[in-house]
């Protein structure tokens, strides 16, 4: 690694980072060159090419296009990339004086801002992708006149890209001829955005939609986002990249693509992803806006707002933590490849990294565990939520049903969930706290929990419906430390117990999986530090001397530190057990199949001549609620009457006086 630290936290970061248990550090690095030799080509088709009726002003058509050199291998999936808002044009003889105009007038060009991502577009094709970057310039040069920031004029733009490599991919013609004839899958397509293009992507994505989905939209990444218009996007994969050090959109607001999306719909099947980037800034995403790199209109956008002597953020800060171009944009191609991949490309081999499953960054990626964080929202079919942590009510009772309480603590207080406390108390700025809300919206609901002696804790109860556990591989939920009532700058230690129906306890400390309690860096009065949430993942498999099947209460426990204080939000329990191919040795060789499956009405459950030791066959539905209970088994072949259950999925829970396994049933 190339950074140095000097500061105190760097100690506590080297010995906390020697003590986390990741559960898979094997995971393979997205972002190395893939195989395919790659090509460019550059179109414009005018700076006064196309028209909508969302903007005044006729718009331009020019993009840059990466793609593998042998297009006999395709068609290849597509992605898109959307840049943000910047000066559009510069003075040819003296490229310090820029312009927000356009068309350019006489004696200036276009600055070049949808070339700023070519470094990901290379690498990208070179794994079999067609990318092609498009420019926006018309819509930058005067967006602010409109109420809408130009964002439906951002989504018609790119549709009309899409419209027009549609052409060429089906009968060719001007100015690529029929090169690209046969190239593109148009049924696969994920798009990228920066800053207001991350906006702009979301808002593509709704209009391709409303359209009927001619281009097949399947997962969309805002980086460095603006939300003004709080677009909901439902049932796709996202992931919003934050850059801590974000001098330009410094109240991180794309978080709200995430928060505000988590339970709108809890049919939604697609995941959603967030990722903080600690010492990342704004600009650096795009080599066209930072400095050194090209000729006009460069920023560093954190130092030039805000000055370079934050400890954290500022270049020149005593601990600075600020990621040098390079570093960032390494970032950027690993985290995108693998959302790509995994999303677009199907290569589930990466998905680790996006579940919060692996939090060890890649070696492409040049960072260190405690340089990114990623929150993660399970589809609703893989996840039970326990408490959502969304009203006042959750403060007594939780989702599932059961009694939520807690013992000494300073507080205990479900805050943003209305207009009258938006900010949590943390800091009446935005930007100290993304993911509250404002005096005329709602942000992110969430608990907040201080303490200040051994036997503090927050407890949720678990209906017996709901006790079985091994349906789950974790135990996951978001927090951020509150740095107005914890002391700087420890980590928020404490513990977290597991107890069954015979009260037996198993206990485990969060630091040994996590680095997301860190204390918030830096000292910008406005702007930092920041409360910003992110997932912390537990396997169940860690918690031990328990009956997994009759887990009857989850207790925080805080007694590992004085007193802290923090805020958390989406307990659950994540990640659906793997169906089992074969039966463990341990598990007697009773169940030899289960048929039809999948099934309209019944299923059987053959037991061969060990049923005895089967203790209980079980139905759960997804959300982990009993459907179905036998005992007292007397027989080798069960059938089960599933005429009166709905269609979807459900776990058959088999219990024997060993062991417990998981199959899935599907009911048709």
């Amino acid at each position: 690694m190339t950074k140095k630290y000097t500061y105190t936290l760097f100690f506590l970061l080297t010995i906390f980072t020697s003590s986390i248990k990741s559960i898979a550090q094997s995971t393979p690095d997205p972002g190395l060159v893939g195989s395919y030799a790659v090509t460019s080509a550059a179109y414009n088709l005018g700076d006064l090419a196309f028209t909508d009726p969302s903007f005044p002003n006729p718009m331009e058509v020019r993009g840059n296009v990466h793609y593998p050199t042998t297009l006999s291998a395709g068609p290849f999936p597509v992605l898109v990339f959307l840049h943000g808002r910047h000066s559009t044009t510069y003075e040819t003889s003296d490229p310090s004086n820029t312009a927000l105009e356009w068309p350019p007038s006489p004696g200036f060009q276009s600055i070049t801002s949808f070339q700023g991502y070519d470094y990901l577009a290379q690498q990208m094709a070179s794994h079999g992708y067609i990318v092609i970057s498009i420019s926006a310039n018309a819509i930058n040069a005067d967006d602010n006149s409109l109420s809408d920031r130009g964002m439906p004029a951002r989504a018609a733009l790119t549709q009309h890209h899409l419209d027009l490599w549609n052409i060429w991919n089906t009968t060719g013609g001007a100015p690529f001829g029929t090169t690209f004839v046969g190239a593109l899958d148009l049924q696969n397509v994920g798009t990228m955005g920066h800053s207001r293009g991350g906006e702009g992507v979301v808002a593509h994505a709704l209009l391709n939609r409303s359209l009927g989905s001619p281009y097949g939209v399947k997962a969309v990444l805002p980086l460095a986002p603006v939300d003004f218009a709080r677009e909901i996007l439902n049932d796709m994969p996202l992931l919003n990249i934050a850059p801590y050090c974000d001098g330009d959109v410094s109240d991180l607001q794309g978080v709200h693509f995430y928060d505000d999306i988590r339970y709108n719909d809890l049919t939604d099947e697609s995941p959603k992803h967030s990722l903080l980037v600690m010492g990342a800034n704004h600009n650096f995403y795009n080599t066209v806006w930072t400095p050194g790199s090209y000729i006009a209109g460069t920023s560093d956008d954190w130092d030039d707002s805000f000055g370079s002597s934050d400890i954290h953020c500022g270049t020149a800060g005593s601990a600075s933590k600020r990621l040098t171009p390079a570093e960032q944009q390494a970032m950027l191609v690993t985290y995108a490849s693998a959302f790509f991949r995994v999303y677009i490309g199907n290569e589930t081999v990466f998905a680790p990294i996006l579940k919060a499953d692996d939090i060890v960054p890649p070696i492409s990626s040049t960072l260190d565990t405690g340089d990114v964080f990623m929150s993660y929202h399970a589809p609703a079919s893989d996840r039970l939520d326990i408490n959502r942590h969304l009203t006042e009510a959750s403060e007594v009772t939780n989702t599932l049903g059961g009694a939520t309480s807690s013992g000494g603590l300073v507080k205990y207080d479900i805050c943003a969930d209305d207009l009258a406390e938006y900010d949590c108390s943390v800091s009446s700025f935005n930007d100290k706290e993304p993911h509250s809300g404002s005096s005329s919206i709602i942000g992110m609901p969430q608990m907040g929990l201080r303490w200040n002696g051994p036997t503090d804790f927050y407890q949720n109860i678990i209906p017996p419906a709901n006790q079985n556990f091994t349906i789950y591989q974790n135990l996951q939920f978001r927090a951020g430390v509150d740095f107005s009532e914890a002391t700087s700058p420890q980590f928020q230690y404490f513990s977290i117990q597991l107890t069954d129906a015979s009260s037996a306890v198993s206990t485990i400390q969060v630091q040994d999986y996590t680095q997301a309690l860190y204390y918030p860096p830096g000292t910008n009065f406005l702007e930092l530090p920041k409360v910003c949430f992110n997932s912390i993942k537990i396997p169940l498999s860690a918690f031990t001397g328990v009956d997994l099947t009759q887990i009857q209460k989850i207790v925080f426990l805080f007694d590992k530190r004085p007193a802290g204080s923090i805020y958390i939000a989406d307990l659950m329990l994540s990640g659906l057990t793997p169906i089992p191919t074969s039966i463990s040795h341990n598990f007697p060789a009773s169940v030899v199949a289960v048929y039809p499956n999948p099934t309209d009405n019944s299923i059987n459950v053959k037991l061969g001549s060990e049923y005895k030791e089967i203790k209980a066959l079980n139905i759960l539905d997804v959300q982990g609620k009993l459907v179905y209970h036998l005992e007292n088994i007397s027989q080798e072949l069960i059938n089960i009457d599933l005429t009166n259950f709905e269609k979807g999925i459900y776990i058959l829970n088999v219990v024997s006086t060993k062991d417990a396994k998981n199959y899935k049933i599907v009911k048709q």
